[in-house]
């Protein structure tokens, strides 16, 4: 309402001013018109009239054009020039106004942005930084002096980070020294801003890898300690298994000698963990033949029978392996051989199916992307919701069945560790009442057949 009133207005100014001017015009023409009549030439009057009104109209019209360089005051006009200096005064009003708004809107974010403890820098489309907060200066070393507009890749040389800037993708964060100060590690990421420019977000994550390795020593150092004990209880149990006990003893030596095995297993699994996840891995320089590693793998658990936590043994899995010979993967053929393990071991256990013996296949087939290993079984499948959290140290699907069964809950969450040091990703698809498939892609960069070297 208020919108179309306005409009209205400024039609009814337009009016008046387009009939004040043709007023004047008339009014000089007339005027001029009359004085030629009193010397007969009415006609050479008119155009005079005319002539002079144009002039006093260009006369205006300049006062408007230097008014508007800001070369003198604005035009007194009752016209069509003073009604286009009312609506550019009115307009300017507005724009000052819109401007004066932004401006400290502007000013409140630069003002959060220097409050973040996380540096905040801005660059071009050529790399140059155009802008950066005080957290930047800390994090980085950064001078708002010497530093603005160089080149992003001058001031932090790391290899990582160049290579990590250079490329279109930047879904993942890298982790580096500070150039600035050696005892701080920075996170940073890039996201592309607006067209052709960059936000990068850097950030102190010094104390998250301290209490991380932290815990990491912890874990392995207690896991370590537990072994000496769990070694001699071990010696001790076997003893006693062989000496002459009442039924009752033997039955409770036998449970007691379970979990203790079950504990040097959880222990074990505990370390290869903890070693996994503190190992800077890189690329790994080993080319191993696939087919081998895969029918050793099987071959060993060919005869694995899972023991209950009752002491009842699972009927015998059959596994078979669809392995393609001449393969050969560059990376770490021990971690190569942990993941396979587990993943078949993981499904002997949780593979059966109404008490019938598993079913389970290794197969390999060649993709567009690479090379896909998977292991798969018949069993009772796993609900969705479960999915996305079974490479979580000691996630459980189902207490009832993990009570039965027994496992340390860390198989999955080592094969995610070790597939990371090969650039891959462990996938898992399940249907209830069909079974589960657990797979993974091996790049194509980390793949060659026999011989090709």
């Amino acid at each position: 309402m208020f919108v179309y009133s306005q409009n209205t207005g400024n039609k009814i100014l337009q009016q008046i001013a387009w009939q004040r001017e043709l007023l004047r015009i008339v009014i000089i023409v007339a005027l001029a018109t009359a004085t030629g009549m009193s010397f007969e030439q009415p006609f050479w009057g008119a155009f005079l009239g005319l002539i002079v009104s144009q002039v006093l109209m260009l006369k205006r019209l300049n006062e408007l054009y230097r008014w508007s360089n800001n070369q003198g005051s604005a035009p007194q006009d009752g016209g069509l020039v003073g009604y286009s200096v009312d609506i550019l005064v009115r307009r300017e009003r507005s724009l000052n106004k819109k401007i004066d708004k932004q401006g400290k809107q502007l000013k409140r974010i630069a003002e959060g942005i220097e409050s973040l403890k996380d540096g905040v820098l801005i660059v071009n489309q050529a790399g140059c930084m155009t802008s950066f907060n005080r957290a930047s200066c800390h994090l980085l070393g950064l001078r708002a002096d010497t530093d603005m507009g160089q080149h992003i890749t001058n001031l932090i040389r790391a290899p990582r980070f160049v290579s990590y800037f250079k490329q279109a993708d930047y879904s993942d964060v890298i982790e580096l020294e500070s150039p600035h100060r050696s005892n701080i590690t920075v996170q940073i990421q890039v996201a592309q801003f607006g067209i052709d420019q960059k936000v990068i977000v850097v950030r102190d994550v010094t104390e998250r890898q301290r209490v991380e390795k932290m815990r990491q020593t912890f874990i392995a150092d207690v896991s370590h300690e537990l072994r000496t004990p769990l070694t001699v209880i071990n010696g001790y149990l076997e003893m006693l298994e062989d000496a002459d006990l009442n039924p009752g003893i033997s039955r409770a030596i036998k449970q007691m000698s379970t979990q203790n095995e079950r504990m040097k297993s959880l222990v074990n699994d505990l370390l290869h963990l903890s070693k996994l996840e503190s190992d800077n891995a890189g690329i790994g320089n080993d080319w191993f033949e696939l087919q081998p590693l895969c029918a050793i793998s099987v071959d060993q658990l060919r005869a694995y029978r899972p023991t209950s936590l009752t002491g009842e043994k699972f009927p015998e899995a059959t596994l078979s392996c669809d392995c393609v010979s001449g393969i050969e993967i560059l990376g770490f053929s021990e971690e190569f051989s942990s993941v396979l393990i587990n993943l078949i071991t993981n499904a002997i256990k949780y593979g059966q199916k109404e008490g019938l013996a598993a079913e389970v296949k290794v197969s390999i087939h060649t993709l567009d992307e690479g090379l896909e290993i998977a292991v798969t079984d018949q069993g009772e499948g796993i609900a969705p919701n479960h999915l996305s959290h079974l490479t979580e140290r000691f996630y459980r699907v189902d207490e009832s069945r993990e009570s039965t069964v027994g496992g340390s809950g860390l198989g999955l969450a080592i094969v995610r560790h070790a597939l990371e040091h090969h650039d891959t990703q462990l996938k898992i698809e399940s249907i209830l009442g069909k079974g589960s498939r657990f797979s993974f892609v091996i790049p194509t960069e980390r793949i060659r057949m026999k011989g090709s070297a």
